[in-house]
């Protein structure tokens, strides 16, 4: 992934930030499959691919590893398997990875997640892949570039 192939997204609303590739759209959010979801990229690439970001309440008491360990029981419980978890950081920020796989009727679908904790808060970055060879490099690229922007207040109504 080049410069002139990404663009840097932001979304002051949910106050994070990253690097996709242009060819990469945005999507509406799907709340049945979690009220966390906040927005999905969608690729227009061979096979098929998505990322989906996640903002959910975080215990600062707890840990990322059981953030994926909690994560890792409830896909087990829909069929995924081969997981795989690891310390990870994204910029100097420490971050979990959890790697999983599902098996499709179409082929295999190998997952990726980055568990990224901010204050009270936790970013999930939920990659997904048909071709994972060739997609999870660039899944790591994307991930490093994620950001927390800190939100911007306005200013008062009696300064206006």
């Amino acid at each position: 992934m080049n410069t002139t192939d990404i663009y840097h997204y932001e979304s002051p609303e949910w106050s994070f930030a990253l690097d996709v590739p242009k060819r990469w759209n945005t999507a509406s959010p799907v709340p049945t499959n979690s009220p966390y979801e906040l927005i999905r990229f969608v690729p227009h690439e061979e096979g098929k691919h998505i990322l989906i970001v996640y903002r959910e309440p975080y215990d600062p008491l707890g840990s990322l590893k059981r953030s994926a360990e909690r994560r890792q029981r409830i896909l087990a419980g829909v069929g995924f398997g081969e997981f795989v978890d690891s310390p990870a950081t994204i910029g100097s920020k420490p971050a979990w990875t959890l790697d999983l796989q599902k098996s499709e009727n179409w082929g295999l679908w190998s997952c990726r997640y980055y568990f990224i904790a901010e204050g009270l808060l936790l970013y999930r970055l939920g990659f997904g892949t048909s071709d994972r060879v060739r997609m999870f490099p660039l899944f790591d690229r994307i991930a490093q570039s994620f950001t927390v922007i800190a939100k911007t207040a306005k200013s008062p109504w009696w300064t206006n």
